[in-house]
Protein backbone atom coordinates (compact mmCIF):
# COMPACT_ATOMS: atom_id res chain seq x y z
CA UNK A 1 0.00 0.00 0.00
CA UNK A 2 3.04 2.59 0.56
CA UNK A 3 4.55 1.83 -2.60
CA UNK A 4 1.09 2.19 -4.76
CA UNK A 5 0.75 5.98 -2.30
CA UNK A 6 4.77 6.86 -2.87
CA UNK A 7 4.05 6.28 -6.54
CA UNK A 8 0.96 8.45 -6.80
CA UNK A 9 2.44 11.18 -5.38
CA UNK A 10 5.92 10.75 -7.40
CA UNK A 11 3.23 10.97 -10.38
CA UNK A 12 1.67 13.78 -9.16
CA UNK A 13 4.59 16.03 -8.01
CA UNK A 14 6.33 15.36 -10.79
CA UNK A 15 3.60 16.77 -13.53
CA UNK A 16 3.04 19.57 -11.20
CA UNK A 17 7.28 19.98 -12.06
CA UNK A 18 6.82 19.45 -15.28
CA UNK A 19 3.91 22.45 -15.84
CA UNK A 20 5.87 24.69 -14.30
CA UNK A 21 8.84 24.43 -16.65
CA UNK A 22 6.48 24.94 -19.48
CA UNK A 23 3.61 26.66 -18.56
CA UNK A 24 0.41 27.38 -20.61
CA UNK A 25 0.90 30.79 -21.26
CA UNK A 26 4.53 32.35 -22.23
CA UNK A 27 3.80 35.77 -22.37
CA UNK A 28 5.19 38.96 -20.37
CA UNK A 29 5.08 38.79 -16.66
CA UNK A 30 5.41 36.16 -14.18
CA UNK A 31 1.65 35.51 -12.82
CA UNK A 32 2.38 37.52 -9.29
CA UNK A 33 -0.04 40.11 -8.55
CA UNK A 34 2.65 42.77 -9.18
CA UNK A 35 3.86 41.22 -12.37
CA UNK A 36 0.44 39.56 -13.61
CA UNK A 37 0.61 37.56 -17.16
CA UNK A 38 0.63 40.25 -20.07
CA UNK A 39 -2.29 39.67 -22.18
CA UNK A 40 -1.60 41.53 -25.66
CA UNK A 41 -1.99 39.83 -29.21
CA UNK A 42 -4.48 37.03 -30.69
CA UNK A 43 -1.79 34.54 -29.40
CA UNK A 44 -1.31 35.71 -26.12
CA UNK A 45 -5.16 35.34 -25.68
CA UNK A 46 -5.40 32.14 -27.09
CA UNK A 47 -2.53 30.62 -24.57
CA UNK A 48 -4.84 32.33 -22.18
CA UNK A 49 -7.41 30.39 -23.30
CA UNK A 50 -5.21 27.35 -23.03
CA UNK A 51 -4.49 27.64 -19.40
CA UNK A 52 -7.90 27.70 -18.20
CA UNK A 53 -8.38 24.05 -18.89
CA UNK A 54 -4.87 23.16 -17.91
CA UNK A 55 -5.17 20.62 -15.07
CA UNK A 56 -2.77 17.79 -14.01
CA UNK A 57 -2.61 15.42 -11.48
CA UNK A 58 -5.62 13.77 -9.47
CA UNK A 59 -7.53 15.32 -7.97
CA UNK A 60 -7.10 18.14 -10.63
CA UNK A 61 -4.63 21.06 -10.07
CA UNK A 62 -5.38 23.90 -12.26
CA UNK A 63 -2.47 25.50 -13.48
CA UNK A 64 -4.02 29.27 -14.10
CA UNK A 65 -5.84 28.45 -10.30
CA UNK A 66 -4.53 32.03 -8.31
CA UNK A 67 -2.35 33.29 -10.64
CA UNK A 68 -2.81 37.15 -12.00
CA UNK A 69 -3.69 38.06 -15.82
CA UNK A 70 -3.80 41.62 -17.10
CA UNK A 71 -5.73 42.26 -20.54
CA UNK A 72 -3.56 44.44 -22.32
CA UNK A 73 -5.64 46.05 -25.23
CA UNK A 74 -8.85 45.83 -26.90
CA UNK A 75 -9.63 42.06 -28.69
CA UNK A 76 -11.82 43.57 -31.73
CA UNK A 77 -11.34 40.75 -33.75
CA UNK A 78 -14.88 39.23 -32.98
CA UNK A 79 -13.87 36.39 -30.63
CA UNK A 80 -16.92 33.88 -30.52
CA UNK A 81 -16.23 31.78 -27.62
CA UNK A 82 -13.65 31.30 -25.01
CA UNK A 83 -14.20 27.54 -23.51
CA UNK A 84 -13.21 27.44 -20.45
CA UNK A 85 -13.73 28.76 -16.37
CA UNK A 86 -12.04 31.47 -15.09
CA UNK A 87 -10.02 30.28 -12.10
CA UNK A 88 -7.96 32.72 -11.87
CA UNK A 89 -7.82 36.56 -11.15
CA UNK A 90 -8.61 38.74 -14.39
CA UNK A 91 -7.84 42.30 -14.68
CA UNK A 92 -9.15 43.97 -17.90
CA UNK A 93 -8.04 47.37 -17.27
CA UNK A 94 -11.82 48.68 -19.05
CA UNK A 95 -10.97 46.84 -22.31
CA UNK A 96 -13.52 45.65 -24.82
CA UNK A 97 -13.51 42.06 -26.00
CA UNK A 98 -15.99 42.15 -29.08
CA UNK A 99 -17.94 38.75 -29.26
CA UNK A 100 -19.79 37.48 -32.73
CA UNK A 101 -21.89 34.30 -31.57
CA UNK A 102 -24.91 32.89 -33.41
CA UNK A 103 -25.21 29.18 -32.64
CA UNK A 104 -28.17 26.87 -33.87
CA UNK A 105 -30.07 26.20 -31.06
CA UNK A 106 -30.28 23.33 -29.46
CA UNK A 107 -27.55 21.54 -31.13
CA UNK A 108 -24.98 23.73 -29.07
CA UNK A 109 -26.69 25.83 -26.51
CA UNK A 110 -24.36 27.31 -24.21
CA UNK A 111 -22.52 30.18 -25.66
CA UNK A 112 -20.84 32.77 -23.40
CA UNK A 113 -17.14 34.19 -23.20
CA UNK A 114 -16.03 31.62 -20.28
CA UNK A 115 -18.09 28.98 -18.95
CA UNK A 116 -18.01 30.01 -15.42
CA UNK A 117 -15.97 32.10 -12.43
CA UNK A 118 -15.51 29.72 -9.72
CA UNK A 119 -12.49 28.56 -7.34
CA UNK A 120 -11.95 32.10 -6.10
CA UNK A 121 -11.49 34.06 -8.98
CA UNK A 122 -12.33 37.26 -9.68
CA UNK A 123 -12.95 39.36 -13.27
CA UNK A 124 -12.74 43.19 -13.04
CA UNK A 125 -13.67 46.13 -15.54
CA UNK A 126 -13.71 44.34 -18.71
CA UNK A 127 -16.15 45.67 -21.61
CA UNK A 128 -18.14 43.49 -23.88
CA UNK A 129 -19.73 44.70 -26.86
CA UNK A 130 -21.18 42.87 -30.21
CA UNK A 131 -23.66 40.42 -30.42
CA UNK A 132 -24.67 36.72 -28.31
CA UNK A 133 -27.89 34.69 -30.71
CA UNK A 134 -29.40 31.75 -30.10
CA UNK A 135 -27.80 30.20 -27.01
CA UNK A 136 -28.45 29.81 -23.12
CA UNK A 137 -26.17 32.98 -22.62
CA UNK A 138 -25.33 35.60 -20.77
CA UNK A 139 -22.30 37.97 -21.80
CA UNK A 140 -19.73 36.38 -19.56
CA UNK A 141 -20.67 33.26 -18.05
CA UNK A 142 -22.10 31.72 -14.49
CA UNK A 143 -20.22 32.24 -11.19
CA UNK A 144 -20.01 29.94 -7.89
CA UNK A 145 -18.38 29.85 -4.45
CA UNK A 146 -16.60 32.81 -3.89
CA UNK A 147 -16.06 34.49 -7.07
CA UNK A 148 -15.89 37.97 -7.67
CA UNK A 149 -16.97 40.11 -10.61
CA UNK A 150 -16.99 43.74 -10.19
CA UNK A 151 -16.79 46.51 -12.36
CA UNK A 152 -17.88 44.99 -15.78
CA UNK A 153 -19.87 46.14 -18.30
CA UNK A 154 -22.13 44.60 -20.84
CA UNK A 155 -22.98 46.42 -24.02
CA UNK A 156 -23.73 43.58 -26.34
CA UNK A 157 -27.14 42.76 -27.64
CA UNK A 158 -28.22 39.43 -26.65
CA UNK A 159 -30.87 37.38 -27.78
CA UNK A 160 -31.99 33.71 -26.77
CA UNK A 161 -34.43 30.80 -27.13
CA UNK A 162 -34.12 30.16 -23.86
CA UNK A 163 -32.38 31.67 -20.12
CA UNK A 164 -30.69 35.34 -20.88
CA UNK A 165 -29.19 37.63 -19.12
CA UNK A 166 -27.18 41.29 -19.22
CA UNK A 167 -24.02 40.21 -17.20
CA UNK A 168 -24.24 36.63 -15.62
CA UNK A 169 -26.30 33.36 -15.69
CA UNK A 170 -26.69 31.67 -12.61
CA UNK A 171 -25.09 33.88 -9.63
CA UNK A 172 -23.68 32.17 -6.71
CA UNK A 173 -20.82 34.22 -6.02
CA UNK A 174 -20.90 38.39 -5.74
CA UNK A 175 -21.35 40.54 -8.34
CA UNK A 176 -21.00 44.49 -8.09
CA UNK A 177 -20.26 47.52 -9.37
CA UNK A 178 -21.67 46.08 -13.12
CA UNK A 179 -23.89 47.78 -15.74
CA UNK A 180 -25.50 46.32 -18.53
CA UNK A 181 -26.49 48.27 -21.31
CA UNK A 182 -27.56 45.93 -23.59
CA UNK A 183 -30.93 44.92 -24.76
CA UNK A 184 -31.33 40.99 -23.46
CA UNK A 185 -34.32 39.02 -24.81
CA UNK A 186 -35.07 35.03 -24.01
CA UNK A 187 -37.74 32.87 -23.20
CA UNK A 188 -37.21 32.05 -19.30
CA UNK A 189 -35.82 34.05 -16.16
CA UNK A 190 -34.24 37.22 -17.74
CA UNK A 191 -32.50 40.00 -16.01
CA UNK A 192 -30.39 42.89 -16.85
CA UNK A 193 -27.73 42.07 -14.71
CA UNK A 194 -28.17 38.21 -13.49
CA UNK A 195 -30.77 35.27 -14.78
CA UNK A 196 -31.06 34.25 -11.45
CA UNK A 197 -29.17 34.82 -7.74
CA UNK A 198 -28.27 33.07 -5.02
CA UNK A 199 -25.89 35.50 -3.17
CA UNK A 200 -25.01 39.10 -3.71
CA UNK A 201 -25.59 41.37 -6.64
CA UNK A 202 -24.36 45.10 -5.13
CA UNK A 203 -24.27 48.17 -6.98
CA UNK A 204 -25.42 47.32 -10.56
CA UNK A 205 -26.92 48.99 -13.08
CA UNK A 206 -29.32 47.92 -16.20
CA UNK A 207 -30.01 50.57 -18.88
CA UNK A 208 -30.89 48.30 -21.23
CA UNK A 209 -34.33 46.67 -22.81
CA UNK A 210 -35.61 42.85 -21.35
CA UNK A 211 -38.15 41.14 -22.82
CA UNK A 212 -39.16 37.86 -23.11
CA UNK A 213 -40.75 35.81 -25.80
CA UNK A 214 -43.02 33.08 -25.15
CA UNK A 215 -46.51 32.97 -23.47
CA UNK A 216 -46.43 31.42 -20.35
CA UNK A 217 -46.92 34.48 -18.35
CA UNK A 218 -48.09 32.43 -15.17
CA UNK A 219 -45.18 29.90 -15.06
CA UNK A 220 -43.96 30.44 -11.50
CA UNK A 221 -40.83 29.58 -12.25
CA UNK A 222 -39.76 32.10 -14.59
CA UNK A 223 -39.52 35.75 -14.35
CA UNK A 224 -38.06 38.92 -15.90
CA UNK A 225 -36.29 41.98 -13.98
CA UNK A 226 -34.41 44.62 -14.78
CA UNK A 227 -31.69 43.57 -12.21
CA UNK A 228 -32.34 39.62 -11.61
CA UNK A 229 -35.24 37.33 -13.37
CA UNK A 230 -35.82 35.08 -10.70
CA UNK A 231 -34.30 34.45 -7.40
CA UNK A 232 -35.21 30.57 -5.64
CA UNK A 233 -34.98 29.18 -1.55
CA UNK A 234 -33.86 32.60 -0.68
CA UNK A 235 -30.31 33.04 -0.28
CA UNK A 236 -30.26 35.99 -2.54
CA UNK A 237 -29.19 39.83 -1.29
CA UNK A 238 -29.63 42.52 -4.19
CA UNK A 239 -28.83 46.23 -2.63
CA UNK A 240 -28.04 49.77 -4.12
CA UNK A 241 -29.14 48.64 -7.85
CA UNK A 242 -30.74 50.67 -10.01
CA UNK A 243 -32.82 49.48 -12.97
CA UNK A 244 -33.46 52.59 -15.76
CA UNK A 245 -34.38 50.04 -18.60
CA UNK A 246 -37.99 49.41 -20.00
CA UNK A 247 -38.74 45.08 -18.77
CA UNK A 248 -41.68 44.27 -20.43
CA UNK A 249 -43.33 40.17 -20.31
CA UNK A 250 -46.68 38.85 -19.48
CA UNK A 251 -46.45 37.70 -15.87
CA UNK A 252 -43.91 38.01 -13.06
CA UNK A 253 -42.13 41.34 -14.04
CA UNK A 254 -40.60 43.63 -11.65
CA UNK A 255 -37.98 46.29 -12.33
CA UNK A 256 -35.15 44.50 -9.68
CA UNK A 257 -36.28 41.34 -9.35
CA UNK A 258 -38.96 39.56 -11.56
CA UNK A 259 -39.72 36.56 -9.40
CA UNK A 260 -39.21 35.38 -6.09
CA UNK A 261 -40.18 31.85 -4.97
CA UNK A 262 -39.20 28.75 -2.88
CA UNK A 263 -39.21 27.86 0.44
CA UNK A 264 -37.16 30.35 2.30
CA UNK A 265 -34.72 27.13 3.22
CA UNK A 266 -32.41 29.51 3.05
CA UNK A 267 -33.63 32.41 5.01
CA UNK A 268 -35.27 35.56 3.90
CA UNK A 269 -34.56 37.17 -0.07
CA UNK A 270 -33.39 40.97 0.39
CA UNK A 271 -33.93 43.90 -1.80
CA UNK A 272 -32.36 46.91 -0.17
CA UNK A 273 -31.54 50.85 -1.08
CA UNK A 274 -32.49 50.09 -5.08
CA UNK A 275 -34.64 52.32 -7.46
CA UNK A 276 -36.89 51.31 -10.43
CA UNK A 277 -36.72 54.26 -13.17
CA UNK A 278 -38.00 52.25 -16.21
CA UNK A 279 -41.14 51.87 -17.61
CA UNK A 280 -42.35 48.30 -16.51
CA UNK A 281 -45.49 46.56 -18.27
CA UNK A 282 -47.16 43.29 -18.32
CA UNK A 283 -50.43 41.71 -18.16
CA UNK A 284 -50.00 39.85 -14.09
CA UNK A 285 -48.08 40.31 -11.43
CA UNK A 286 -46.00 43.24 -12.11
CA UNK A 287 -43.84 45.23 -9.78
CA UNK A 288 -42.12 48.58 -9.68
CA UNK A 289 -39.58 46.50 -7.43
CA UNK A 290 -40.54 42.81 -7.45
CA UNK A 291 -43.36 41.00 -9.74
CA UNK A 292 -44.51 38.28 -8.11
CA UNK A 293 -43.68 36.88 -4.36
CA UNK A 294 -44.72 33.62 -4.53
CA UNK A 295 -44.08 31.12 -1.23
CA UNK A 296 -41.07 32.91 -0.53
CA UNK A 297 -40.64 36.21 2.14
CA UNK A 298 -38.65 39.18 0.24
CA UNK A 299 -37.50 41.76 2.74
CA UNK A 300 -38.02 45.08 1.06
CA UNK A 301 -36.58 47.88 2.24
CA UNK A 302 -35.46 51.37 1.27
CA UNK A 303 -36.21 51.16 -1.95
CA UNK A 304 -37.82 53.36 -4.62
CA UNK A 305 -39.92 53.26 -7.73
CA UNK A 306 -40.73 56.11 -9.78
CA UNK A 307 -41.15 54.07 -13.34
CA UNK A 308 -44.33 53.60 -15.02
CA UNK A 309 -45.67 50.09 -13.83
CA UNK A 310 -49.00 49.02 -16.16
CA UNK A 311 -50.60 45.39 -16.20
CA UNK A 312 -54.33 43.98 -16.03
CA UNK A 313 -53.89 42.64 -12.76
CA UNK A 314 -51.64 41.95 -9.96
CA UNK A 315 -50.06 45.40 -10.81
CA UNK A 316 -48.34 47.38 -7.86
CA UNK A 317 -45.46 50.43 -7.27
CA UNK A 318 -43.55 48.19 -5.13
CA UNK A 319 -44.93 44.63 -5.24
CA UNK A 320 -47.29 43.49 -8.06
CA UNK A 321 -48.25 40.07 -6.28
CA UNK A 322 -47.39 38.43 -2.97
CA UNK A 323 -48.52 34.80 -1.39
Amino acid sequence: MKKYLMFFWLIFFSNILLLAQNPPFNGNGDGSLVDPFQIWSLTDWKEFEDSLNSSIGFPSVWWQQGKHFRLMQNRDDSIRQTAGGLRCHFYCNWKKVTLAITFNYPSNPFSVLFSGLSNGGTLDSLIVDGYISEAITSSVGSFSGISIMSYCINNATITSPSVAAGIANSNSGIISHCINNGSVSGVDRIGGIASDDRRQIISCINTGKITASNSTGDNIFSGVGGIVGTVANGLSNISNCINLGNVEWQGNVGGVLGLARGMSMGGDAKITNSTNAGYIKGERAVGGILGYMFNQLVIISNCLNTGVVEGDEDVGAIVGKEP
